[in-house]
């Protein structure tokens, strides 16, 4: 499948009112993986499913924490006692008429509650350090908004407009912003650090970006554009179609870039690059990439060596998640007559070599 495709075809299907949550794995802090199996099957837009939680090799079904309709963006909480995730209500043909963000405990007994509901999509939940609920909401518009769900008060505060897409700090203390404004018939995107407490933000880079790019953050996870390094000293960070940092790369491909934060410096590392995503001690950026723009791989690059290696990897990869330092998880996309089917891999960094994550 030509990496194009991925980041092209599969917004459509937001900007036909879609807004469809995928079913990326999250792994938790204590090495936990939580997905929604529909018996016992992954898929990455599930009609429905429920909490699995994968350790060591087996597979074990939350039961009370279910979701009737397309769900997906899972988070664990700090703590790793809970998870929230995004589950929509289906109209009478299957797309989402609403979109329902909910938080559940990851015990057998668990229940989930509902912190949040729209008839637009809501999408990339996140846990504070206090266990509050950030999350973003995009209007009838297509603007994005972000928001944090105080459990406590039980009062929902509105923290930003004009959001793209956003991704907590390692720390948890603070939260890595795209923002865009307008700036004559493109949009100007802003890279901030920002605090939630006290509304301050500090600016990392700018750049130019054209409406496509504003709906693919919208419609696809932060993970898909850009990742933040644990100590929040680099920023990797995926752009196209824009004309502002140098090097210029072809118009249309997705570039990957990183950004040095502290000395505000950027470098494209990769020209055809997408889904960066840092290793846990932040020394290796695992991405989904291209040689020629058509044909896709798995790389890591190195990131003070400056070099980057392909993966020994089969089959089309829609998406990927570090398991831990030495194990990388893989979204993998079966192409079929009828319909598209998904499955899940480990790929073992020393072995070179890859094993089903779901047993049997």
């Amino acid at each position: 499948m030509k990496l194009r495709f991925l980041l092209v075809v599969v917004p459509l299907l937001f900007l036909f009112g879609c807004g469809i949550p995928f079913n990326i794995p999250a792994v938790g802090p204590d090495g936990t993986i939580a997905v929604f199996l529909d018996a016992d099957r992954y898929a990455f837009t599930p009609d429905k499913g429920s909490l699995a939680l994968i350790r060591d090799g087996k597979v074990v079904t939350v039961p009370g924490v279910t979701a009737t309709g397309s769900c997906g963006a899972l988070a664990w909480s700090l703590d790793g006692k809970e998870v929230a995730f995004v589950d929509t209500e289906p109209d009478e043909l299957g797309f989402p008429k609403a979109w329902v963000i909910n938080v559940a405990g990851v015990q057998t007994d668990s229940q989930t509650v509902s912190i949040a509901r729209a008839e637009s999509p809501l999408i990339a939940p996140e846990f504070t350090p206090e266990g509050n609920i950030t999350y973003l909401g995009v209007d009838d518009d297509g603007n994005g908004h972000l928001f944090l769900y105080d459990r406590v008060e039980d009062i929902t505060y509105s923290l930003l407009d004009n959001v793209l897409s956003y991704r907590p700090a390692r720390d948890g203390e603070s939260l890595w912003v795209i923002k865009r404004s307008p700036e004559g018939n493109l949009s100007l995107g802003h890279l901030l650090d920002y605090d939630p407490k006290s509304g301050d933000s500090y600016e990392i880079a700018s750049f130019f970006i054209g409406a496509g790019v504003e709906q693919m953050f919208q419609m696809f996870p932060g993970a898909f554009f850009f990742d933040v390094e644990p100590n929040g000293d680099h920023v990797a960070l995926t752009l196209f179609d824009q004309v502002l940092i140098s090097p210029e790369p072809q118009e249309g491909d997705p570039s990957l870039y990183l950004i040095d934060a502290e000395e505000r410096t950027v470098s494209r590392i990769a020209l055809h690059g997408i889904a960066p995503a840092f290793s846990p001690d932040g020394s290796k950026i695992a991405y989904i990439g291209s040689a020629d723009g058509i044909n896709q791989g798995v790389y890591l690059y190195d990131v003070e060596a400056e070099n980057e290696e392909e993966l020994s990897v089969e089959g089309t990869v829609s998406g990927l998640f570090w398991i831990d330092a030495g194990h990388l998880g893989l979204v993998m996309r079966e192409e079929n007559d009828e319909e598209d089917s998904y499955y899940l891999l480990t790929y073992d960094l020393t072995a070179k070599e890859t094993t089903p994550l779901i047993p049997g």
